[in-house]
C-alpha cells in the first residue's frame, strides 16, 4: 500500500478494530475491503455484492472520527490507532455520504442515529497484527492434518457452560469430524469475563472431550455477536471456514423459529440454501427429576414440572454470591474455577484452613482456591450424619 499523501489518524475502538480483522481475514464474505459506494448501492437493491449475500455493508463511518472523514480526500492513506497503538493502515479510495437506513456492519446494534457517522469511506487496508487471522490459519492446519470434510461450528458466549451446552458439545462432536467453536463475549451486565470463559471451555475440552477434535475460535472483544441478534452473521463466519453445519438452539434469539405443516421453520432456512450450509436446530435440554439425567424435551416423556432448566442468569447468580451450584446444573471443575476467579484470595491463611478441615495425608502442600472448592464440595456430600 502506497504511503504518499498520509494525514490524520483514525482511533478505533476494540470491537471496530476486530472487525476490521474479520474482514481483512475473509471471516465475512470474499470481500476482504471496505466497501465502496457502488459496492454499498448494490447491497441495497439485490441484497448482496457480486452474488454473494450480506446483511450488513463493509463500510465504516464513525461519529467520533466525523470530522476526520469529512476532510480526508482520496488517495490519501490514514493511520489506524486501537488503544493509543499503530494496528494498520487504510488508504481511502472511496468516499460517500453514509445511509443510516442501511445496515452497516460497524453499527449494527447501534440503536439512535445520532451515534452514526454522516461520512463513510472504502478501500484497501492492512493491519500490522490479526488475532482473528492467527487463530484461523491454526485452525485450517488442524483441518488439513485431520483432513476433515464435515466441520460444525457452534456460536455460544458459554455464560457459564452447564450441562446442556455438554450435550450439544457431545452431540455435535459425534456428528462431525472436527469442531469450531466460535466463544463470543456475554451480552448480560453480569457477564463472566472474557478470558475466564475461555479458561473453564478449554479446561473442560481438555478433560472430557476428545479435544483434537474441538477447535476453539475465540471472538473477543467483538460486539456484533452480542445477544444472536442476527444468527445470519453466526453463519456466514462458519462457512468462511467451510463449516458444512452449524448448530444451535431452539431458544437462540433471532433464529425466528416457527412451525410451517408441522415443520419447523427458521430465519436460516434461505440463508442455508444461499450459502450451501447445514443448520442444525436442537431441542432445548432440560435435566429431569423422574430421568435423573439431562435430556432434551423432545425426547422426554415426563411434563415440563419435572424439569429443571438451566437457567444461566440463575448460575451466575450463584456464582456471584459465592455459592457453588449443584453438580447437576455445571460440573464442579468449572464452577471451581470461576469462584476463584471471582474471590481472588478469598481465604486468609488458605493452607492452615485446609489442613485444619480436609485429611491431607500428612503431606504439607501450597493449595489453590480451586483445590479447596473442591474439598469442601466432598464434605457437603458426605451424608451419613443426616
Amino acid at each position: 500500500m502506497g504511503l504518499q499523501r498520509k494525514s490524520k489518524n483514525l482511533v478505533l475502538t476494540k470491537s471496530e478494530y476486530e472487525i476490521f480483522c474479520l474482514i481483512k481475514a475473509g471471516m465475512l464474505g470474499s470481500c476482504t475491503h471496505l466497501m465502496n459506494e457502488n459496492e454499498r448501492d448494490e447491497l441495497i437493491k439485490t441484497g448482496g455484492v457480486k452474488g454473494e449475500k450480506f446483511p450488513y455493508a463493509l463500510t465504516f463511518s464513525s461519529a467520533k472520527n466525523d470530522q476526520i472523514l469529512q476532510q480526508v480526500q482520496i488517495g490519501q492513506v490514514l493511520d489506524l490507532y486501537c488503544e493509543k497503538k499503530l494496528v494498520g493502515q487504510i488508504k481511502v479510495e472511496s468516499k460517500f455520504k453514509n445511509d443510516k437506513s442501511l445496515n452497516n456492519i460497524f453499527s449494527s446494534n447501534t440503536c439512535s442515529l445520532e451515534d452514526l457517522g454522516e461520512i463513510c469511506i472504502g478501500g484497501e487496508f492492512e493491519l500490522f497484527e490479526s488475532k482473528i487471522e492467527q487463530s484461523k490459519q491454526e485452525f485450517l492446519h488442524i483441518k488439513k492434518t485431520l483432513n476433515a470434510r464435515s466441520i460444525t461450528a457452534i456460536v455460544s458466549s458459554f455464560d457459564p457452560l452447564h450441562r446442556g451446552h455438554e450435550r450439544i458439545f457431545r452431540w455435535t462432536i459425534d456428528k462431525a469430524d472436527l469442531v469450531v467453536v466460535f466463544l463470543i463475549e456475554s451480552y448480560e451486565e453480569n457477564g463472566l469475563d472474557f478470558e475466564l470463559k475461555h479458561k473453564f471451555v478449554q479446561s473442560f475440552i481438555q478433560q472430557y472431550i476428545p479435544k483434537e477434535r474441538v477447535f476453539v475460535f475465540p471472538l473477543k472483544d467483538i460486539a456484533i455477536f452480542h445477544a444472536h441478534l442476527n444468527p445470519k452473521l453466526e453463519g456466514i463466519i462458519a462457512k468462511s471456514l467451510n463449516c458444512t453445519k452449524i448448530v444451535v438452539g431452539q431458544n437462540h434469539t433471532g433464529l425466528g423459529m416457527f412451525f410451517d405443516n408441522n415443520i419447523p421453520r427458521t430465519m436460516l432456512d434461505e440463508f442455508a440454501k444461499d450459502y450451501g450450509i447445514e443448520v442444525v436446530v436442537l431441542p432445548e435440554f432440560v435435566f429431569c427429576e423422574k430421568c435423573k439425567v439431562a435430556v432434551s424435551i423432545k425426547s422426554c416423556p415426563h411434563g415440563s414440572h419435572h424439569h429443571i432448566k438451566f437457567n444461566t442468569t440463575s448460575l451466575k447468580t450463584l456464582l456471584r454470591l459465592g455459592i457453588i451450584p449443584p453438580p447437576v446444573f455445571m460440573r464442579r471443575e468449572i464452577s471451581f474455577i470461576i469462584l476463584a476467579h471471582l474471590f481472588p484470595n478469598r481465604f486468609k491463611h488458605m493452607q492452615k484452613l485446609y489442613n485444619d478441615l480436609f485429611a491431607t495425608q500428612g503431606i504439607i502442600e501450597e493449595r489453590k482456591d480451586e483445590e479447596f472448592y473442591a474439598q469442601l464440595l466432598k464434605l457437603y456430600q458426605i451424608t451419613y450424619m443426616v
